[in-house]
């Protein structure tokens, strides 16, 4: 539990504690980014182990690193204050933080988004495989439930569209978009709404 976890002497508003049970309730929706069992992605890292150097095989994984095996959001800070640029919420990559405006504190839609950016930062400090190998676990598992992604995707990454995005504070990119894609259909959310900043 992050609140049990009282890091560089942080004590949690009400507000905060409320943004982190947030997070650990929906937590397990992100298990497929750190390859979890169970989830799209665990296929790539599933291997069959030999015991003793006979004929019997065993279910094993090979090594993954640390930040995801060992990922936790206490490793992170969580912030409920209002935003100078007008955003409902932001992740700073410096600062390793999420922070929600206090007007959307309660809207889970915008705190899936800031998590998608979270979990997208873990895997950017990893080499570029991981990334590429969970976009594409994504694209498969989305390709049969949204006739038209492909179309979807080219809009989103005509580089007009990025660069909109862009100016408005946000990186987005297609693993984003897809991962958007997924939490929406997860959540029982029309197309586009984790995504946000208008996307239809």
């Amino acid at each position: 539990m992050i609140m049990e976890e009282k890091w560089f002497g942080r004590i949690w508003t009400k507000e905060e504690e409320t943004l982190i049970n947030s997070v650990e309730k929906n937590s397990e929706l992100f298990e497929d980014m750190l390859f979890s069992k169970d989830t799209i992605s665990h296929s790539y890292i599933a291997v069959k182990s030999s015991c003793n150097n006979d004929d019997t095989w065993v279910d094993d994984e090979i090594a993954i690193p640390e930040q995801l095996e060992y990922f936790s959001y206490t490793f992170f800070d969580f912030h409920v204050q209002k935003i100078d640029n007008g955003s409902m919420g932001c992740f700073n990559m410096k600062k390793q933080s999420i922070t929600i405006d206090p007007d959307y504190l309660h809207d889970e839609p915008t705190i899936l988004h800031e998590m998608i950016h979270l979990h997208e930062y873990v895997l950017n400090e990893l080499p570029l495989f991981y990334h590429d190998v969970y976009f594409y676990c994504l694209y498969k598992s989305l390709q049969s439930k949204i006739v038209d992604l492909d179309e979807r995707i080219e809009a989103h990454g005509h580089l007009l569209n990025e660069q909109q995005l862009y100016s408005h504070g946000g990186l987005h990119d297609i693993l984003f978009l897809l991962k958007s894609f997924d939490l929406d259909l997860k959540m029982g959310y029309k197309l586009g709404t984790v995504m946000g900043y208008g996307y239809k």
